[in-house]
């Protein structure tokens, strides 16, 4: 149920969101995918709606991107579930995967066993390794590590880099 009733938000905000982000690219209402070379649309196409892939890549997505292995090389703004996500711009919404990375900022819940945003992330991440540069939230799992922390940090390995006011403290560590 919980699920449904967000796979429901999101389509309300895909209908809702303005596409003059995607001005530069042609903008599709879904996608289907085996591989990067086999799929209904190139990946310079901007999908604002549905993908399914089990191994799909595309400029910007918006809406709900599920599969196996999921690549965009602009922003996300949605649900993406799958084995492995990868987002080469920023990201708003819930990644769970296996493994998720997004290079830029990320806003959101990033739930997996491993977790990484290069950039700021605001949010929860919940998963076995956490890891992001600026952290704003909360990181739940065995292992976390921030260079800077602007939150909570539960988990045994709690590592904020900036140390301000603690470099390491297992079980909790903290900087507000």
């Amino acid at each position: 149920m919980k699920k449904m009733i967000c796979a429901l938000v999101l389509v309300s905000l895909v209908l809702a969101f303005p596409l003059s982000s995607f001005a530069q690219s042609d903008v599709k209402p879904i996608q289907l995918s085996l591989c990067r070379r086999i799929q209904l649309f190139g990946e310079e196409t901007s999908i604002a709606g549905v993908r399914i892939a089990i191994y799909g890549v595309n400029e910007d997505m918006i809406g709900i991107d599920w599969g196996l292995v999921h690549q965009v090389n602009g922003d996300l703004l949605g649900w993406q579930s799958g084995l492995v996500n990868f987002v080469d711009g920023d990201a708003t919404g819930l990644q769970e995967a296996f493994y998720n990375r997004v290079s830029g900022d990320f806003l959101g819940w990033q739930s997996g066993f491993i977790n990484v945003t290069e950039s700021t992330f605001t949010g929860l991440q919940s998963g076995f390794v956490n890891m992001s540069n600026e952290m704003h939230g909360i990181q739940f799992g065995m292992v976390n590590v921030a260079e800077t922390l602007n939150g909570l940090q539960i988990g045994l390995i709690n590592l904020n880099k900036s140390g301000d006011p603690f470099l390491f403290l297992p079980i909790v560590n903290f900087s507000f």
